[in-house]
């Protein structure tokens, strides 16, 4: 008696569910994505064998151009937004609540207290092809020094942010000057911090290979 074979069929998978699920995940990160601010100075930094890496998050960065001028920047848009209202609400710079907004969602700048309104009213665009004097720095005196002002201040609103729980940290300040910088330029700012009690920050550099090790080899460029 012959042995009856069943119909084999080509299985089918519907695929439906997934694209759907791909398609809110796309349209999630789409939604919540945000972009990184133009840099306002492009820095080439100095390298060396330095392995030690920085936190991701909760850094001051003062940026110094081979121009010699000193621009900052810092993370915590909940930082940056008490940071600016504290500063409106001493020094009178005329924001409005978007202004301030907007402030906490920029990158790095480099204007005075007067120009910051005018900055900030600017687009993205425009901001980078700004022509930014820089933070100003006194080295005579200290209390006259904006940008030991914004050090200073900055500091205090990561503090309040923390005691709120807002962020875990307190800032952790780098100093990035380009390889081309004057050494003078440099040391205005190392004696700033010096005048307002910061002995302890980091120099940003490029990684090298250590010649001392064996079979060592030149890496790519990277922050640490």
């Amino acid at each position: 008696m012959p042995k009856h074979k069943p119909k084999r069929g080509n299985p089918s998978i519907d695929m439906t569910a997934m694209c759907d699920v791909a398609f809110l995940l796309l349209t999630f990160f789409m939604l919540t994505a945000k972009a990184k601010p133009q840099e306002t100075v492009v820095i080439d930094t100095p390298s060396s064998i330095s392995e030690t890496k920085l936190p991701e998050a909760g850094t001051l960065t003062i940026l110094i151009s081979k121009e010699g001028k000193v621009f900052l920047d810092m993370a915590g848009q909940h930082t940056r937004f008490s940071l600016i209202q504290d500063l409106e609400s001493r020094y009178k710079l005329g924001l409005t609540e978007e202004e301030e907004v907007r402030f906490s969602n920029a990158g790095s700048f480099g204007v005075d207290h007067k120009q910051l309104k005018q900055w900030l009213d600017l687009s993205p665009s425009e901001r980078a092809s700004f022509p930014a004097p820089g933070i100003p720095i006194d080295t005579a005196d200290v209390n006259k020094s904006e940008l030991a002002d914004w050090i200073h201040n900055a500091r205090l609103a990561q503090f309040r942010m923390k005691q709120e729980g807002k962020v875990k940290d307190e800032y952790v300040i780098v100093v990035k000057a380009d390889k081309d910088t004057p050494y003078p330029a440099v040391q205005r700012v190392i004696n700033t911090l010096v005048d307002i009690n910061v002995n302890k920050f980091n120099l940003i550099t490029s990684t090298e290979s250590d010649p001392n090790k064996k079979g060592a080899t030149s890496e790519p460029k990277k922050e640490g």
